[in-house]
């Protein structure tokens, strides 16, 4: 019991504990409203407890992220419709991923990511998996493609998200010396891969591919630079088989077994209308961002960096590359640390994954906290050490 009140008086044990709490909510619940109550107590408990951890301003990367945030939800005065309600909203949402990313970053200080909280998050995607295929096999849905439970009710979605447990898992296997940890994480690996083949997602497969390979490179090759060959001559042999692949109509249904799906016509309507209405501070965060092409509608752009573009203009669209910059810059600078390597790994499945998906950058939680904030939020808890090291004075309360 002395156990169990120490590890509820740590405000960075609870906050570790609320943050499975939202994947879990993410991959369980249905409603995002009601998934989203656990983020809201750990804001809530962010906030209260900000003399302890205010000292995160230090890092040059935590107002880089202050600026994209704030930056999207003031878009949302010149949005059309706009209203103040949906205006406030924003707002919470901006600040609920804020309190998220600093909160992660204190865990990956304390060393939770490699001691639980990873451990957690791997074995809720892993029950997550099993229950997903055994809905699949029972259902046998018409489209013959798997959906996870909660808000995984997306193909793609289902399975990028279990793309970043199977790294997380991929961690376990290859860290941990115990087998009571390794064999039952190698079982949900073999769950995964099987959920992420049912989701029949050509995206989805190409980016949990790469970004599992880009975390067993990471451990497999010790030094940088070699790595980073490593990783430009996976890219340019993906980039050769997949041309040849189209190339040759016997085999173009392989990467795309059901065409472009319009990619290229959504895009290029996309562009057209935030070139014509607002290419430098975006449409803003609450305009429709559908597009009619065909005569059919499409729901979002289909592209995290175009979603971004369209929503804050050139002005957003820059800080998220400077925000994207810096996080690798970070990690790499920390390549012989496990944490850089599993973020690496995220954003392995995460930016290939953006190129074809992806909409809303800010948003209550869901699969972009997994996918980029949160190797944002490893970056962050990286760089914070790094300040401390330099400023001792600088000495977040862990």
């Amino acid at each position: 019991m002395s156990q169990v009140s120490e590890f509820f008086q740590d405000r960075i044990q609870v906050n570790s504990l609320l943050i499975v709490l939202c994947f879990v909510a993410v991959l369980g619940l249905s409603s995002q409203s009601a998934a989203s109550y656990p983020t809201y107590f750990l804001a809530l408990a962010m906030l209260f407890s900000f003399r302890h951890w205010n000292d995160v301003f230090a890092v040059n990367m935590v107002w880089l992220i202050s600026a994209l945030l704030l930056y999207l939800a003031f878009t949302s005065f010149w949005s059309e419709p706009s209203d103040a309600r949906h205006a406030l909203s924003s707002f919470i949402r901006a600040i609920l991923v804020f309190c998220f990313v600093v909160a992660f970053a204190e865990c990956q200080l304390r060393g939770l990511v490699q001691r639980w909280l990873g451990r957690g998050v791997a074995i809720a995607g892993g029950i997550a998996a099993v229950v997903a295929i055994a809905v699949f096999l029972i259902t046998q849905p018409a489209d013959g493609r798997l959906m996870g439970l909660g808000q995984l009710d997306n193909q793609v979605i289902v399975a990028l998200i279990l793309g970043v447990v199977l790294i997380f898992i991929l961690e376990i296997i290859m860290l941990e010396s115990a087998n009571a940890w390794r064999i039952p994480a190698l079982v949900c690996a073999i769950f995964i891969i099987a959920a992420v083949y049912l989701s029949d997602s050509r995206n989805a497969w190409a980016s949990v591919l790469i970004g599992a390979l880009v975390f067993v490179f990471a451990h497999v090759i010790k030094d940088r630079q070699k790595y980073v060959a490593a990783l430009v001559a996976l890219v340019v042999i993906l980039v050769v088989v997949l041309a040849a692949l189209y190339a040759n109509e016997t085999t173009r249904e392989i990467p795309l077994p059901r065409g472009s799906s319009f990619r290229l016509g959504i895009w290029m309507a996309t562009l057209s209308d935030v070139w014509t209405n607002g290419i430098v501070f975006g449409r803003g965060i609450l305009t429709s961002d559908d597009v009619l092409v065909d005569d059919r509608v499409w729901r979002h752009p289909h592209n995290m960096f175009l979603a971004v573009l369209f929503q804050g203009g050139l002005v957003a669209l820059i800080l998220f590359l400077a925000l994207l910059v810096k996080t690798i810059k970070t990690l790499f600078e920390n390549y012989e640390l496990d944490d850089a390597k599993l973020a690496l790994g995220v954003l392995g499945v995460a930016l290939p994954s953006y190129l074809l998906d992806g909409h809303e950058l800010v948003d209550k939680v869901g699969e972009t906290w997994f996918l980029f904030w949160l190797p944002v939020a490893i970056s962050v808890g990286l760089s914070w050490s790094q300040a401390h090291r330099r400023h001792p004075q600088i000495a977040p309360d862990i």
